[in-house]
């Protein structure tokens, strides 16, 4: 079984600059150490309380102040050291069970008032090593939702913020599960139109649409004429016509063309009589030639060429050039604005500049040919002559159809988003582009990584969940099991303290992350809370004295002790039991630690009441025993040291310690025999202290002499100073008077200041 067999060295914790212990000196199955108030015991119970739970922060927080070196606990148990090296322990790690202030603060009330951290560490302590196993798993579960849940909120935030960029008002959870957009960017780019268009409605309205660009006739329409003749005209009499017209005018001017002269000739053809020239016509055929040649299809096809030389002039001088650039330019700012409004393109392009050269070009051939017409309007134009020229008319103007086509076609799709836009509504199309964007990004590398991390983390939340409820339901059993018992043994334990009160253990709370204890306090059968907030409602602070509160913290020390399927390997440490309990009580206490001693690997009981340590003595088995105390012996300096229980038990009123104890606090006695005691004093101290170094009988002086040729780190050392001096403050007075010495007075203060330094250095000695 595991036992504290040795305190080797304890340096710079709590009292203890430095302790130590004689080498001989072991701890026995049941260790009884007596130490006075403050001097070290509490110090020692959080040593042992710091290496069963492996906290070095509870040694940290105990370092000796104001002196120089580092933290060091050397231990032996059942022959392996448990090292303390000033930042964490090495070596076995024994079970122990320690009852001092410390417990009764954790786990049952500090001050008058009990916590729910209170509730929650006495739960632990309740339910023993197997359900504090399973809490710390229910813990680490939590700390592992808590992570998650920190997580998974840093990426909620990420998706919500995402939607809100978006103008779209979503949960991350809706925005997750949002599926993915085929051809997204069609669709978004289509569903953007539709708002710009609703946005634009009135513009696009009211807009003017592009008008069409005037179409020049067709080359065939055009060119029609030039292969006319006029049908009762032959060929023959066209000939001589021109003949005529040839003889009469060579070498003349013309001041009209000479087929107008002849045909105004022709009024006058009823005469008998030329109209040309007077003469009497007795041949008539030429004039009769006259009439055929200038009839009415004669003229049409005159007015025919000449209307189409017009128009070819027209083309020559630019006109049509002007007409296209102006309505192209004017149509190509209303498709661009339309653009703009809409997102409706047009193709509708034309190279007014090549079109208009080609035309002007083409313009300017053919008229040479409608000219040969017109000189000779009998007379056909072969095609060949112009047919090139016609083509590239023909050209030209297919360009110009083709052109307003497309704007025509423009026009058509420019009404049909007008139709459209009657009814669209801009706040729904902007939601729908919304949520198309939404779409997008949700699929998008970078966040769909994060959606795919969200879903695992809710994966793990439930699983966790889960695990933590399996958890709870094998705690909640184990905790049954073992409550099921314990309110009884601690009614039982309250009873036999003679305790005005009961516990009522009930089902824990599982209100916070760490299941807490539940209890109420019976007292007359009514019960109490053990937690109150209002000072005017019966609670633990109120209802029970400080006796009982230490009884209570006492029976449930016992009670969870004694239920620990594991005592036979555990430690038991109790510091001062019996502290704020009536008298009465200490008989129970004592039979209690008994029972311990031969259930518990071992039993370390601490306390600075030697009546109470007597009673321990007497009642267990003494072979079983180790009594010793801690003592001072130099400043700073303390050790372990042999103590007789029986012996400093005897009546103490007349012990020369404690006359010089009360001559301290009472200045009671003959102020020379106190001197004379102070030797006395110090010479029974030392002598026990270390009887491998001092005779039974040494004396002040030999006992100054040793410690000077003793080692450096002999623990009583550093007291030789402060001997040397309390030696020569008592020698006079510790022998007969000299004949002829002088008589030496004695100063109440001074001797109360040398008491206070004798006391001091014999702590822990009766």
């Amino acid at each position: 079984m595991p036992a504290l067999r040795k305190i080797i060295d304890i340096q710079k914790v709590g009292r203890f600059e430095k302790l130590t212990a004689p080498g001989s000196m072991r701890f026995s199955q049941v260790t009884l150490i007596f130490g006075e108030n403050g001097w070290g015991k509490s110090t020692l119970a959080d040593i042992l309380r710091s290496l069963a739970r492996n906290r070095p922060e509870i040694v940290k927080g105990r370092e000796t102040l104001a002196t120089g070196g580092r933290q060091k606990v050397l231990l032996l148990v059942d022959g392996q050291q448990c090292t303390f090296d000033g930042a964490a322990w090495t070596g076995t790690r024994p079970r122990i069970a320690v009852f001092d202030q410390t417990f009764i603060n954790e786990n049952v009330f500090s001050g008058d008032s009990v916590s729910l951290d209170h509730m929650k560490r006495q739960y632990g302590l309740v339910v023993g090593a197997e359900g504090v196993a399973l809490i710390e798993q229910a813990i680490e579960i939590d700390r592992q939702l808590k992570e998650a849940g920190q997580v998974l909120k840093e990426k909620d935030q990420y998706l919500a913020a995402t939607a809100t960029a978006l103008n779209l008002r979503m949960t991350a959870a809706a925005f997750a599960e949002l599926a993915a957009l085929d051809a997204a960017d069609d669709a978004i780019a289509a569903k953007e139109v539709e708002v710009r268009r609703a946005t634009e409605k009135e513009k696009i309205r009211t807009a003017e649409l592009p008008q069409a660009l005037p179409i020049p006739t067709t080359a065939a329409e055009l060119t029609a004429v030039l292969g006319q003749t006029i049908s009762d005209v032959a060929t023959d009499l066209h000939r001589r016509l021109q003949d005529h017209i040839a003889r009469h005018v060579s070498g003349r001017p013309s001041p009209v063309a000479h087929e107008t002269w002849l045909e105004s000739g022709l009024a006058f053809d009823a005469a008998r009589e030329c109209p040309y020239c007077g003469q009497e016509l007795r041949d008539r055929s030429l004039l009769d030639l006259y009439g055929v040649y200038f009839s009415d299809a004669y003229k049409s096809l005159a007015a025919a060429v000449k209307q189409r030389r017009q128009t070819l002039e027209r083309y020559r001088r630019g006109d049509f050039r002007q007409a296209l650039a102006g309505k192209a330019d004017a149509n190509r700012a209303v498709i661009a604005n339309f653009k703009t409004l809409t997102g409706e393109d047009s193709d509708a392009e034309l190279d007014v500049a090549q079109i208009a050269a080609r035309m002007e070009n083409a313009a300017a051939g053919l008229d040479q040919a409608f000219q040969n017409k017109q000189e000779d309007l009998v007379s056909p134009i072969e095609e060949g002559v112009y047919e090139a020229l016609a083509c590239q008319w023909d050209e030209g103007r297919a360009a110009v159809v083709a052109y307003n086509d497309e704007v025509a076609a423009f026009g058509r799709r420019i009404e049909d988003v007008r139709r459209a836009q009657a009814s669209a509504n801009l706040d729904t199309l902007k939601s729908e582009l919304a949520l198309l964007q939404a779409r997008r990004k949700r699929h998008e590398a970078a966040v769909a990584a994060i959606v795919d991390e969200r879903k695992s983390l809710l994966r793990k939340q439930e699983d966790l969940k889960a695990q933590k409820e399996e958890l709870r339901s094998k705690l909640t059993a184990h905790t049954n099991r073992v409550t099921s018992t314990l309110g009884t043994t601690i009614n039982a334990y309250l009873d036999r303290l003679g305790a005005g009160f009961q516990i009522d253990y009930q089902p824990p709370n599982y209100k916070g992350k760490e299941p807490a204890a539940a209890y109420s306090i019976l007292i007359n059968r009514a019960a109490v809370p053990p937690r109150a907030d209002d000072i005017a409602a019966p609670s633990f602070k109120n209802t029970l004295s400080s006796g009982d509160k230490s009884v209570l913290a006492l029976a449930l020390f016992l009670a969870t002790v004694n239920s620990d399927a594991s005592l036979a390997e555990t430690i038991v440490v109790l510091d001062d039991p019996f502290t704020s309990m009536d008298d009465f009580r200490r008989t129970f206490t004592v039979n209690e630690i008994n029972k311990l001693t031969v259930r518990a690997a071992q039993v370390i009981v601490l306390s600075h009441e030697l009546g109470f340590l007597r009673l321990l003595w007497d009642r267990i088995d003494q072979t079983k025993i180790t009594s010793c105390a801690i003592q001072t012996g130099a400043p700073g300096i303390a050790s372990l040291a042999a103590f007789d229980l029986e012996k400093a038990t005897q009546p103490r009123n007349e012990t020369e310690r404690m006359k010089m104890i009360k001559f301290i606090d009472a200045t009671e006695g003959e102020p020379g025999e106190i001197r004379a005691l102070l030797r006395k004093v110090l010479e029974h101290f030392y002598r026990n202290g270390d009887p491998e170094l001092f005779a039974p009988d040494e004396m002040l002086d030999g006992i100054i002499r040793k410690l000077q040729i003793a080692p450096a780190d002999h623990r009583y050392k550093g007291a030789v100073d402060d001997l040397g001096e309390v030696n020569l403050y008592t020698r006079n007075f510790h022998h007969a008077p000299v004949a002829g010495s002088v008589i030496e007075s004695t100063s109440v203060e001074e001797l109360r200041t040398y008491c206070r330094r004798v006391r001091d250095l014999t702590r822990g000695s009766p």
